[in-house]
């Protein structure tokens, strides 16, 4: 899901955050494009331990 915006970690096999930024261990991706937001909405959706949100800015 979302391949422009995540990719799984060879090291552990979790998904990783592309372009984020940390900040006490959250990572964000803040963009002002809306034609990701669906592909990150169906990761959330998809992802089994639901630690990833989307929201819109």
């Amino acid at each position: 899901m979302a391949p422009s915006e995540f990719q799984m970690s060879k090291k552990d096999g979790k998904s990783v955050l592309l372009h984020s930024k940390e900040k006490k261990s959250f990572y964000t991706l803040k963009s002002h494009d809306d034609s990701i937001f669906a592909e990150c909405l169906q990761a959330q959706n998809a992802c089994p331990v639901k630690i990833i949100t989307a929201k819109k800015l």
